[in-house]
């Protein structure tokens, strides 16, 4: 069974990284979203196009910053959980995604205005990564892939709904 499920996640890793790509890319450019169909690494433009988040110069690069973060720390969780490394891909979802990196996150911005549905959009994103947290914890990986396409997902929520 763990063979299979480090298939499952080996093949899954080669929609994954390409799709971020294609997300980050896109910021400022054209939104992503998957397709009707439902196949995996096959994306269409979203109907609508993002909102502008008309940020200040210094909230535009801690954004930045914490999206290059975010990134890393959806490599570092894939890397852990293929060296079956459950406890520090777990910590990472924690630390790194969930609501400690967004009281980190929260004390840079002091000051700084971000939309309402942003900072919505944003706690669902931490929320998916303790969820996500919890279930690596399992070590049942079909229950961690569920987890971590959600945390990926509230990632192009965000990405959908606003670009730079």
């Amino acid at each position: 069974m763990r063979g299979c499920a480090m298939r499952r996640l080996q093949r899954l890793l080669m929609v994954i990284v390409p799709a971020i790509a294609v997300v980050m890319g896109s910021v400022g450019a054209q939104s992503v979203q998957p397709p009707l169909n439902g196949k995996a690494g096959d994306f269409v433009a979203a109907p609508d196009p993002p909102l502008s988040l008309d940020l200040e110069p210094a909230a535009q690069e801690i954004l930045k910053q914490t999206m290059r973060e975010h990134l890393q720390a959806l490599h570092d969780i894939v890397a852990a959980l293929a060296q079956q490394n459950y406890e520090k891909a777990s910590a990472v979802a924690h630390e790194e995604l969930g609501f400690p990196k967004h009281h980190q996150i929260m004390q840079q911005e002091r000051g700084m205005a971000f939309p309402k549905k942003y900072q919505e959009l944003a706690i669902a994103h931490h929320q998916a990564a303790e969820d996500l947290a919890e279930a690596i914890q399992t070590k049942e990986m079909t229950r961690i892939l569920q987890k971590l396409d959600e945390t990926i997902g509230a990632c192009l929520e965000c990405h959908r709904a606003y670009k730079r």
